[in-house]
């Protein structure tokens, strides 16, 4: 199924007077489901759809707990998960501590598996 895309104009802010460009703005199209990973993998194996739940459960469970310890989480060569975040700057590295970091966030990097995937992937302008 090819990659959904909408047309949108923008504005240069730095070029106010010149005339709005159109671009490609990929949007999401459906969604997939712990459950739908599930049912997939048992029709193309002999393990049920609940006994693959509980390993994803469990699972994904570990890999949030781990991302909180501020470890990185590599998942084969689909992708890996880590902390990250901004912090207020600071004069002196004396003054910098835990109440210095201002935000935490998720980063995610696509491993090969992922990145490759995209390479194949069709496109298609939503009507």
């Amino acid at each position: 199924m090819p990659i959904t895309f909408n047309v949108i104009s923008r504005k240069n802010l730095q070029q106010p007077n010149d005339p709005p460009k159109y671009y490609a703005d990929i949007v999401g199209d459906g969604k997939t489901t712990l459950s739908d990973l599930a049912k997939h993998a048992a029709s193309v194996s002999t393990v049920s759809k609940a006994d693959i739940l509980a390993v994803l459960e469990s699972t994904f469970s570990k890999i949030a707990d781990d991302v909180a310890d501020g470890k990185i989480v590599y998942v084969g060569e689909y992708f890996t998960l880590q902390a990250g975040g901004s912090s207020e700057g600071k004069d002196t590295p004396e003054e910098v501590n835990a109440s210095s970091i201002k935000s935490v966030k998720t980063i995610f990097r696509p491993g090969k598996m992922i990145k490759d995937a995209l390479k194949l992937a069709e496109f298609k302008k939503k009507a």
